[in-house]
């Protein structure tokens, strides 16, 4: 299913991959993937980190590594050295494959002879039949496949860990709500603005590939101008991305677009949730673009809900519904119900759902209940079975589409020595972005902004990093002690 998929293509000679001016066939992916695994070969069964940009470099890791058997382990390139140590720790990793870019960064674990390292730029050119290439072995579908870290990278991180069969339930979902009616598969272009190391990456990477379509990636920043120059660029018909793209292209509706972006014909995207109102006036801005919003999380493999090839107008304040594999109930004090309109958790079954937490059968059974994966989110199902989400239970900022918890930022900041107390809270302003805040109690009365930013600049990738930090004299608390968490509104 996913494991062989690179070699189950029908055209290998077809376009794989667009990484900038380059282009990529999928027998150019073959040959790379079996480079990679053969450098494996040696190895022990176990995880195998990758640390590298979207691109056909991370594609043929990702494979080579889950076609030797192994479980391999995304990581965000965004992190610090202190957030890989405690990763790689934590997952027993004991290679990564990498850049020379970020060798700084893994020179300690490679003297503690902790980490082995592959560089990409040291790989040999290969020129074996992609035929040649195999899985090393039959491996159950319900084996380890893919680790992904939620819930943060310090402290008490949680390491999700699907299996073959988790993420095919999710692929396949996936592509029974994608519109490729419009387009010969051929013609097919997806422009995945999201990065590979997360779980709605990998998605959309697998999905894609189970489709044999040409996959766009890009490195540079992502701006509303260079997602336009790609799109004009690569005829680009499908982009998938966060909701901060739509947000964008809303507000500068009306105005001239200095790129042709008429191939453009569908938009798939995930994150926070959107006023039915922007959602109307994206699709009366760009009447040519189907929207096609969904709703999951890492633990779901990651899909759960998403509309059928495109959002329903009369539904825009829904995240669609349920995709195929998945069943889903309202928890309300412990009784799961389907009644439509009743408010509870949503909880949710199906094939997609995780084996578990990495070594942590605690925290596992806390989110797994009698077969049940409880989602943290509040929401109902109405009288079509529509999925509505009300609000989070988690203490979860969302950052142009990456998860920051708000405890690892009150923890890096704790441990700076600078900070007596403090609470980090995200702001929302009226087009549902989010930023990380603290308010802080200085350990002396004077304060030392700069370097509690620089410590949170060494310890946190860029946007996990408080953005607006406000002096106070009293944190309000909770009758047990806990911090009084209050959700907050830009002015």
């Amino acid at each position: 299913m996913i494991r062989d998929l690179l070699l189950n293509q029908k055209n290998l000679d077809g376009i794989a991959v667009i990484d900038g001016s380059k282009h990529y066939s999928y027998r150019d992916l073959a040959q790379r993937a079996y480079t990679i695994q053969k450098q494996l070969q040696e190895k022990q069964q176990g995880s195998i980190a990758v640390f590298l940009p979207n691109g056909k470099d991370y594609i043929a890791a990702l494979f080579g590594i889950i076609m030797s058997g192994m479980t391999v382990f995304p990581l965000n390139d965004q992190l610090t050295g202190h957030e890989l140590a405690s990763l790689l720790t934590q997952a027993s990793v004991h290679t990564v494959i990498t850049s020379e870019s970020y060798g700084s960064l893994f020179i300690d674990m490679v003297e503690a002879a902790a980490i082995h390292v592959i560089y990409v730029e040291d790989l040999p050119d290969s020129s074996d039949a992609a035929e040649s290439i195999g899985v090393n072995e039959i491996i159950s579908v319900d084996a380890p496949m893919i680790l992904l870290a939620t819930s943060g990278t310090m402290g008490n991180v949680k390491i999700v860990q699907l299996s073959e069969k988790n993420v095919a339930a999710s692929v396949f979902g996936q592509i029974n709500r994608m519109d490729f009616t419009k387009t010969p598969l051929e013609e097919i272009r997806i422009f995945i603005g999201v990065p590979f190391f997360s779980s709605y990456g990998l998605l959309m990477l697998f999905s894609c590939m189970m489709q044999s379509v040409t996959i766009v990636v890009s490195k540079e920043a992502v701006t509303l101008d260079a997602i336009y120059k790609t799109i004009e660029e690569h005829k680009v018909t499908h982009l998938e991305n966060g909701m901060s793209v739509v947000l964008l292209m809303v507000q500068m509706a009306g105005r001239p677009i200095p790129y042709d972006i008429s191939s453009l014909r569908h938009f798939g995207f995930g994150g926070s949730k959107i006023s039915p109102d922007t959602l109307r006036r994206f699709t009366e801005a760009y009447p040519e673009v189907e929207l096609c919003p969904g709703y999951g999380m890492t633990e779901a493999g990651p899909l759960i809900a998403k509309f059928n090839k495109k959002i329903n107008m009369e539904k825009l304040d829904s995240a669609g519904i349920p995709v195929d594999c998945v069943e889903l109930m309202i928890d309300v004090n412990g009784v799961l119900t389907d009644t439509p309109h009743t408010i509870g958790e949503i909880v949710v079954k199906g094939p997609n759902v995780m084996t578990g937490y990495y070594k942590n059968e605690g925290e596992t059974r806390k989110i797994l209940k009698d077969g049940y994966l409880h989602t943290g989110d509040i929401g109902y199902l109405d009288e079509d079975g529509y999925l509505y989400i009300c609000g989070r239970k988690k203490n979860v900022i969302i950052v142009r589409g990456f998860n920051v918890y708000a405890e690892e930022v009150e923890e890096c900041m704790m441990n700076s020595g600078l900070v007596k107390d403090c609470i980090v809270y995200g702001e929302t302003d009226s087009f549902g972005n989010e930023t990380v805040c603290a308010d802080i109690i200085p350990v002396t009365g004077q304060v030392q902004m700069d370097k509690i930013r620089s410590h949170c600049k060494d310890h946190l990738a860029s946007y996990k990093q408080p953005q607006r930090l406000h002096i106070t004299d009293t944190i309000r608390k909770t009758a047990t002690g806990k911090t009084e968490r209050v959700k907050r509104e830009v002015q």
